[in-house]
């Protein structure tokens, strides 16, 4: 932040400013692992459930990105609500994958070496994603490894489109302000 915008703000508007933040992401992260708690862990012998519950997390993973987005562009401080959208993004795109391991593990409790709850699943996206591979949870049938090949595959490019797409619309805004300031 530069010293000119700091001077508009006191020490206390800065504060209010940040707690705000703070409060909005763990208010956003309450709501994403309220919505994977809905997630049935057993489900019944059709497939439609699973299909059903991965087309609307992918639904609602685009409506968390897209409002991200327009909210870093319209924000005051576009560098700290682009920090707030990559921690709601990234444990967005972790919890679809915590429903598929939680509804696959209750499916067949043998698709991974220990039956998967959600707190579990979630836990084993992260370790996927972070590449981390701990060996607690692994997974033990070919579906699941299945599912874990496509979590690498899109976590490749997941990692890297989301940043540059948020730190973009970050940059712009930031942009944006500078140009509009000039003007004045």
């Amino acid at each position: 932040m530069s010293n000119s915008r700091m001077s508009e703000y006191s020490k206390v508007q800065l504060a209010r400013l940040l707690i705000g933040s703070i409060t909005r992401t763990l208010l956003g992260l309450v709501l994403i692992f309220w919505i994977l708690s809905l997630v049935p862990e057993h489900v019944d012998g059709t497939i439609w459930v699973p299909i059903g519950i991965f087309v609307i997390g992918v639904g609602l993973y685009g409506f968390v990105f897209k409002s991200q987005l327009k909210k870093i562009k319209n924000s005051r401080f576009p560098g700290l609500s682009a920090v707030e959208a990559l921690i709601l993004i990234a444990v967005a795109f972790l919890a679809i994958f915590a429903a598929i391991y939680v509804m696959m593990s209750g499916k067949n409790p043998d698709s991974f070496t220990e039956p998967l709850d959600h707190f579990s699943a979630f836990y084993f996206a992260l370790t996927v994603l972070a590449t981390v591979g701990f060996g607690d949870i692994t997974p033990a049938t070919s579906g699941a490894r299945l599912a874990c090949m496509i979590q690498m595959g899109i976590d490749i490019g997941f990692i890297a489109v989301m940043l540059k797409v948020v730190t973009s619309a970050a940059h712009k805004s930031i942009a944006e302000r500078k140009d509009t300031n000039k003007d004045e």
